[in-house]
C-alpha cells in the first residue's frame, strides 16, 4: 500500500504550482475482487486495508469516487459505511436500492472549478449483487445529462464500465467532455484517443497515477489532446521519412510520380501532419496526459506513510509458518536460508 504515500507527494508537487488539483476515482478502489468469503479470504485484513484507503484518501482531499463491483465485495452495507468514514463524495447515477428503487448514491456532483461548473456523473456497467440494483448505464448517463447539461460547462463521467458500454458511451449524441474509466485495460492511455470522447484510464493494477493537465480559456472551443496530436505529427513524419529509402533530400512526389497509390498515402500524412499542426497552433483549451509509476523513485508522504503502517499494524498475525525446507518454527534454523 506504499503507492498511496506515494501518490500523496504527487498531489502535495501540484497543488505547490497553485492550480486547482482535483483528485477523481473511477472504481475498484477498496477491494481487489467483486466477492470475498469469509471461508476462503481474510475479511479482517480486508476491512483494515479499506479503512487505510478511505483515511489515506481523506487526506488527499480526494474530490469524488464512482463505485465499481469490486466495491462491494462486502456488500452494500459495509460500503456504505466507509461513505459514512469517508470525507470525498460518492457518486453513481445506475446503482439503485432493490427494494426502495431509489438510487443508493447522489447521481452526480458539480463543482465550481476555477469559475467552470464541472459536473461528474458517475456510472458503472451491469453486475449482480445482492440488495442492489444496477441499470442499463448509457440510459441513465443520458436521463442525468439531460438533467444538467444546461447548467453545467463541463461535463466528466467517472465510469467503471466494459469495453461494449464504452463504446455506446463513445457513440452517444451527449457532449460528454471527458470520460475517466477504470474496469479497462492494464495499461495505462497514452493520450484521450481517437474516439468522439476523450477518454482516460489509469490501468487496473494499481500501479500508476494518471496525471491530466487541463487548461482552459474559452468555453465554446474544443478541448485540443495535446500528447494525441503530437503523436499523430510524430508518426506520420516517420512514414515519410522511411518512404525516403534513406536519402533525406529525396523528393517524395518525384521519387513516386509513377505510383499514385504510394502518393496519395503520401499526402494522406502530409495533410495529417497539418491538421494537426493547426489544431496546436490554434488550441484554446488543451489536455495532457502523464503516466506516472507509483515505485520507489517517488518519495513517499511522511503522513500518509504513517496512517499505511498504523493501520497494517492492525491486521492480525497468523501462526507461524515451517519454512521453505519443512522447518518448524520452534527450530533454531527456522527461517535460514542454509
Amino acid at each position: 500500500m506504499g503507492g498511496l504515500a506515494r501518490k500523496a507527494s504527487i498531489i502535495d508537487e501540484e497543488k505547490l504550482k497553485e492550480n486547482p488539483v482535483i483528485v477523481v476515482d473511477s472504481g475498484d478502489l477498496f477491494f481487489s475482487k467483486p466477492i470475498l468469503y469469509s471461508d476462503k479470504d481474510n475479511i479482517d485484513e480486508a476491512k483494515i486495508r479499506a479503512d487505510i484507503i478511505v483515511n489515506c484518501n481523506n487526506a488527499m482531499d480526494h474530490s469524488a469516487f464512482s463505485p465499481g463491483n469490486r466495491d462491494f465485495a462486502l456488500g452494500l452495507s459495509y460500503l456504505k459505511k466507509l461513505q459514512g468514514q469517508s470525507n470525498f463524495k460518492f457518486t453513481s447515477c445506475n446503482i439503485f436500492n432493490q427494494s426502495t428503487l431509489n438510487r443508493i448514491f447522489d447521481s452526480y456532483i458539480i463543482e465550481d472549478i476555477s469559475g467552470f461548473n464541472v459536473a461528474f456523473i458517475g456510472a458503472a456497467s451491469s453486475f449482480q449483487k445482492d440488495s442492489i440494483l444496477v441499470k442499463e448505464p448509457i440510459n441513465e448517463i443520458k436521463k442525468i445529462y439531460d438533467q444538467i447539461s444546461d447548467k453545467t460547462d463541463y461535463i466528466i463521467v467517472l465510469f467503471n464500465g466494459t469495453t461494449s458500454d464504452l463504446q455506446r458511451l463513445d457513440k452517444s449524441s451527449m457532449d460528454i467532455n471527458l470520460i475517466l474509466r477504470s474496469k479497462g485495460s492494464s495499461r495505462a492511455s497514452e493520450n484521450g484517443g481517437n474516439n468522439n470522447i476523450l477518454t482516460y484510464e489509469a490501468g487496473n493494477k494499481g500501479k500508476y497515477l494518471n496525471k491530466i493537465e487541463v487548461s482552459l480559456t474559452d468555453i465554446n472551443s474544443k478541448i485540443v489532446d495535446l500528447d494525441l496530436e503530437r503523436k499523430k505529427i510524430k508518426q506520420s513524419t516517420k512514414h515519410l521519412k522511411n518512404k525516403k529509402r534513406g536519402d533525406s533530400n529525396a523528393n517524395l512526389d518525384e521519387l513516386y510520380k509513377d505510383n499514385p497509390n504510394i502518393l496519395d498515402i503520401i499526402n494522406n500524412h502530409r495533410a495529417i501532419i497539418k491538421a494537426s499542426n493547426q489544431k496546436l497552433d490554434n488550441s484554446k483549451n488543451t489536455i495532457k496526459s502523464t503516466n506516472i509509476g507509483l515505485n520507489t523513485k517517488i518519495d513517499s508522504k511522511p503522513e500518509i506513510l504513517l496512517i499505511v503502517d498504523s493501520g497494517m499494524s492492525k491486521i492480525p498475525k497468523g501462526p507461524e509458518m515451517p519454512d521453505h525446507k519443512g522447518r518448524e518454527p520452534s527450530d533454531p534454523h527456522h527461517g535460514h536460508g542454509h
